[in-house]
């Protein structure tokens, strides 16, 4: 952590763990996998209930779950970050006259401190690979019982530039070449190199351990420990076992088909086989197919992109490239610490594995949703946005924070624990790689340290994301609702057929990740008379894909607009999970605005943070049950634990030329109430202009909106992250509290 940030109470030793699935229902097992310095811990489940320690608030709130409680064994469990592809065990070839291999690549960061590998099939005293150096040098490895020989290449590679490599070694002259060549249409010459030279290395010798690309590595208790792991892209890496000719190496670097080169041993075509598959497809005859490891990304403009084609499937030739990071990680593989099998009773909810050694403590966080419905409500837990948050680093990245806010950045403990662990705990959606590049995976197979109930986001020392909609489930307890807990893995996977039965469904403060498969569910719940109540702000927004095979996984693609926090690349907006245009739902024609009457409007964070003020509209006879019990010249929420206030955070306005409904009714609004930390959102800035802030920018703003809907149907937004951290001041007691009572309680009626 930096010296200059504050820490929140003390460092967190390391008792920490994630569940598997992150999604259960009543019946199904569940596994917790745990890492820990202290030789022993206890563990027991508890319902999560209220997570804010806040002592203006109701206090942090569990309930324990009968039938499990065990001292366990602990132990500290590796990770192994780094993708990768790999191949069967076997001998290539004897490679008797000598070998050639060839690819296309795209260095994000040639130089550095290690070797990164191409391809290789090489373990200690036998085989052959080639690399870049720490130099950025394209570097031939040869090896046999007796020594391993580097050939180079004598410039670096440039980052981010196209190159062909290529590296030869003949076998009966004892003479091994490199060679790399920028590609592009204006290629940098100078960047060019070739480089030949005599060596006694005598017989190669070769190996049966597997072919590697990308990473290099060693067997550790039957797993594969990446070394040397590559950042950058790879394309359509060959070997052939012999030394090959000029001419043929001008075809090759011509886009010649490989199959033309006479003795192909492997030629990888990663455009062969889908981009959200885990294989790759050997097009020679000996079809050594390779395995993909830890979820590169895939699905990427190649070498040949001649940037008039943007979709995969129109031109699959142009999209061979993958993009493999020496921090990628999909599934930590920690061994199992103990299990558990739901009661087939048990309350939907959410939930954690409460771990406890010396002073210290842990919530491993999983969610019960109900498989059938129980009850006319449902909360729909943003589990999606959840992941898309899922250890995010932002705090790490080196930013000035002055301007941002005026509130003092404080640093919880598990923000500081994470910082420790950057590399083998992966990042969020809204961090980079080590290279640079944005992170467009998020896996719920590793430990979530944003997704603890006592959490507090470092931008304003509150709860957020999980801690803060527990406000919602606390609040729901309290008023005595009877309610389902669903979550967005479900809506993703049944659709509308998930909502059907309910009445009613509730959002949490922040729903902002949204596959197609919801929005399609919740479009039809809503066409056939559902009531809609919209609790957060910023909802709605991104594309969002679920990987078919490992719903552990979701996927994003930035796009070139919108509050994004990392831009795609030219070419590469299609998710590679199912092929669909990534971005923000607005610019695919699906805006939120469309869907619950508000959309994305500005952010910001301030020591104090407006409420709302009523509008004429909310007087009118047709609202009268929203505004029951409160008086005409009341503040809404100018008060809550987050922020002082219910109108903050990422808000939410009413457009109708963005697609709100025309009966959509504006009842109170926090226009010209915000201070200048409050800013107008990207995608509404057409020019450049002064007027970007909550003081002269009347689209800085959150909207409370209502209209009905087909069919007896309704929605309520309140447009804003903040609502629910008003909930329970004045012991519940509150304009807020009432309003959204008043709402919830027209709603369930018949």
């Amino acid at each position: 952590m930096a010296s200059d940030l504050t820490l929140r109470g003390k460092k967190r030793s390391e008792l920490i763990g994630y569940a598997d699935p992150m999604v259960v229902h009543p019946g199904d097992s569940i596994q917790f996998m745990v890492s820990t310095e202290f030789t022993e811990y206890e563990a027991k489940l508890v319902r999560l209930i209220h997570g804010d320690e806040n002592p203006e608030g109701p206090g942090f709130k569990t309930e324990a779950v009968g039938g499990f409680s065990e001292t366990l064994k602990g132990c500290h469990q590796t990770t192994y970050p780094g993708s990768y592809i790999y191949t069967q065990s076997g001998k290539l070839n004897n490679f008797d006259s000598g070998l050639s291999i060839q690819a296309w690549i795209f260095a994000t960061k040639p130089v550095g401190d290690g070797y990164q590998t191409i391809v290789a099939q090489q373990t200690n005293g036998a085989g052959f690979g080639l690399y870049v150096n720490p130099k950025g040098r394209i570097t031939l490895r040869l090896s046999n019982t007796e020594e391993t020989i580097d050939v180079s290449t004598d410039r670096s590679l440039e980052n981010n530039q196209w190159y062909f490599v290529f590296g030869t070694f003949a076998q009966q002259e004892g003479t091994a070449t490199v060679i790399q060549r920028q590609c592009g249409r204006w290629p940098n010459i100078a960047a060019d190199s070739e480089h030949s030279e005599k060596i006694s290395l005598g017989k190669l010798h070769t190996t049966n351990a597997p072919v590697t690309i990308a990473a290099t590595g060693i067997s550790d208790t039957e797993e594969f420990v990446p070394r040397q792991c590559f950042n950058g892209k790879i394309e359509s890496p060959r070997i052939f076992s012999r030394p090959l000719s000029f001419d043929e190496i001008g075809h090759l670097a011509s886009n010649g088909a490989p199959s033309e080169v006479p003795d192909l041993v492997a030629a990888w075509d990663f455009s062969q086989t889908p981009a959200n598959s885990t294989t790759v497809e050997d097009i020679s005859n000996n079809r050594r197919h390779g395995e993909v490891v830890n979820f590169p990304m895939r699905g990427l403009t190649g070498h040949n992109w001649t940037g008039r084609e943007f979709s995969r499937e129109a031109a699959p030739g142009q999209y061979g490239g993958i993009h493999f990071h020496d921090d990628d990680v999909e599934d930590m593989k920690w061994d199992a610490s103990f299990k558990w099998k739901l009661p087939a009773d048990i309350k939907s909810g959410c939930y954690a594995a409460y771990l406890t050694a010396g002073d210290e403590e842990d919530f491993i966080t999983f969610f019960v949703s109900n498989s059938t419905a129980k009850e006319k409500i449902a909360f729909l837990v943003p589990t999606i946005t959840y992941l898309a948050y899922a250890n995010e680093r932002v705090l790490f990245a080196g930013i000035d924070f002055s301007g941002l806010t005026n509130i003092p950045i404080v640093v919880d403990p598990y923000d500081d624990f994470l910082g420790d662990n950057l590399t083998e705990y992966g990042g969020s959606i809204y961090d980079v790689h080590s290279d640079g590049s944005g992170i467009c995976y998020s896996t719920a197979r590793r430990p979530i340290v944003n997704m603890r109930p006592k959490h507090r986001h470092w931008v304003h020392s509150c709860p957020r994301k999980l801690s803060f909609d527990l406000y919602l489930v606390d609040w729901l307890e309290e008023k005595g609702f009877s309610y389902d807990v669903i979550t967005d893995h479900d809506l993703h996977k049944r659709g509308h057929e998930l909502l059907e039965s309910y009445d009613v469904v509730l959002t949490g403060s922040h729903p902002e990740y949204w596959t197609s498969s919801m929005m399609d569910g919740l479009d039809q719940f809503m066409d056939d008379g559902g009531r809609l109540m919209y609790l957060g702000g910023n909802g709605f927004y991104w594309v969002t894909a679920v990987d078919p095979e490992r719903d552990h996984i979701i996927e994003v693609r930035r796009g070139y607009a919108g509050s994004r926090a990392w831009p795609s690349h030219v070419g590469e907006l299609e998710l590679a999970s199912n092929g669909e245009i990534g971005g923000i739902w607005r610019h695919l024609g699906r805006s939120p605005n469309a869907l619950v009457g508000v959309g994305f409007a500005a952010q910001g964070w301030d020591l104090k943070t407006p409420g709302y003020k009523r509008l004429p509209a909310s007087y009118e006879s047709n609202v009268k049950f929203i505004f029951k019990g409160i008086e005409g010249d009341e503040v809404i929420g100018d008060f809550g634990l987050v922020m002082s206030g219910a109108a903050g955070d990422e808000l939410d306005r009413i457009d109708f030329d963005l697609g709100t409904p025309p009966q959509a009714i504006r009842l109170a609004t926090s226009e010209g109430m915000h201070s200048a930390y409050y800013l107008v959102c990207h995608e509404d800035m057409m020019v450049t202009m002064p007027t970007i802030d909550g003081t002269n920018n009347a689209n800085v703003r959150a909207d409370m909106v209502y209209y009905p809907t087909q069919k007896g149907g309704a929605v309520f937004s309140v447009g804003s992250i903040n609502w629910l951290g008003s909930l329970s001041h004045n012991n519940y007691d509150n304009n807020v509290s009432k309003i959204t009572e008043n709402v919830l309680r027209e709603f369930c009626k018949g």
